[in-house]
């Protein structure tokens, strides 16, 4: 296979996309159709905006915010990072309570988690604080913020570390009673996309099944227990893009509009497979 036909995708380094991706690092399913590389949510859109990705796997807010500009990215149909309910790993780690918070430190990490979190203070709460960015290494107890938002592993690190600790799926899940996307695989305009969607639906299937061996392995790299990696992997985090995600998808698309996040005019847009 020549190498104008293997497409450059780029996957979020956290431990809730290895299900996603497992597979395809472990040799299991090989193709010379996918040269796959890791990166922090950010990161990755930024990457696949300035044309270094044909595809990835990035903040569904980076998808409006994309296709406002005229990026005109489609979404790989069957697949996403969501919850419905619970996620675990997208935390707001407070000294006060909800109601009391006047400041916020930000994980930028991930920008869809920076928007949930500013709708649901909105929505739900009617709080508009002042929002600073912070690393991912804060420790929320020592930060001099009422609140840290902490996303991903970092998120996970921390459970139980702080006083008060909201979990923004289950919020959402309070406010919408709709399920939550965070991430999906999107394709840049022009790019040819083969079998590469299949593939990737393949890698999802396979590595869902293999969520005991991943978190045998991922556990110790990370210092969590084998328990909660698999817990939290297979009772959180959710790989479908079904109906009812994509309704979450589209409440916060609007809710997001609503608050001046991103612009309005957009509908989405899926592959053709």
């Amino acid at each position: 296979m020549d190498q104008k036909s293997c497409l450059r995708v780029g996957a979020v380094s956290f431990l809730n996309t290895k299900p996603l991706i497992y597979p395809l690092l472990n040799g299991q399913l090989q193709t010379e159709e996918i040269s796959l590389s890791a990166k922090v949510p950010s990161r990755l859109a930024t990457k696949l905006s300035h044309g270094e990705l044909d595809i990835g796997l990035i903040p569904i807010i980076e998808y409006f915010r994309a296709n406002a500009k005229g990026a005109a990215y489609r979404i790989l149909p069957n697949i996403a990072i969501g919850s419905h309910g619970s996620v675990l790993s997208i935390q707001l780690f407070s000294r006060v309570p909800i109601q009391e918070i006047q400041q916020v430190a930000l994980d930028t990490s991930s920008r869809s988690s920076v928007a949930l979190l500013k709708i649901i203070l909105a929505e739900k709460y009617q709080l508009y604080p002042k929002f600073i960015n912070c690393d991912p290494s804060i420790d929320p107890a020592s930060a001099k913020t009422d609140a840290v938002l902490l996303i991903g592993d970092a998120a996970l690190k921390n459970l139980g570390t702080i006083k008060y600790s909201t979990d923004l799926g289950t919020e959402w899940h309070e406010l919408t009673s709709l399920p939550f996307v965070y991430a999906c695989w999107v394709a840049r305009r022009g790019v040819r996309l083969g079998n590469v969607p299949n593939l990737l639906l393949e890698a999802k299937t396979l590595g869902i099944k293999q969520i005991p061996e991943i978190a045998r392995i991922e556990a110790p790299k990370l210092g969590f227990t084998e328990d909660l990696c698999r817990r939290y992997l297979q009772h959180h985090i959710h790989y479908d893009l079904d109906e009812s995600f994509i309704g979450g998808l589209e409440l916060f698309y609007k809710l997001a509009v609503k608050h001046s996040l991103v612009e309005s005019g957009q509908t989405l847009s899926f592959a053709n497979t």
